[in-house]
């Protein structure tokens, strides 16, 4: 399968930095082979799949033509209440 990913998510991937940075990368080009081995979300979120790498969530979706869409990538680190 072709992966794409959209402007959010390109935006979010040049943000992080070494060793995350290739970590994730690794796991992009494994959706293109294994495309389905994120989760399936639910509610709002039906019909996107999730898959968690370190402290980084990728959400994707599957769509026609044989392509998966990167549409984000969150950090998911607490940040620190403003005081």
């Amino acid at each position: 399968m072709k992966v794409v990913l959209l402007p959010q998510a390109r935006e979010n991937l040049d943000s992080i930095s070494e060793p995350a940075f290739s970590m994730i990368v690794r796991q992009i080009e494994a959706l293109g082979e294994f495309p389905e081995m994120g989760a399936a979300m639910m509610g709002p979120f039906s019909g996107y799949r999730s898959l968690v790498v370190g402290l980084f969530r990728i959400i994707y979706r599957l769509a026609p033509k044989e392509t998966v869409r990167i549409v984000y990538i969150r950090d998911c680190r607490r940040r620190p209440l403003a005081s």
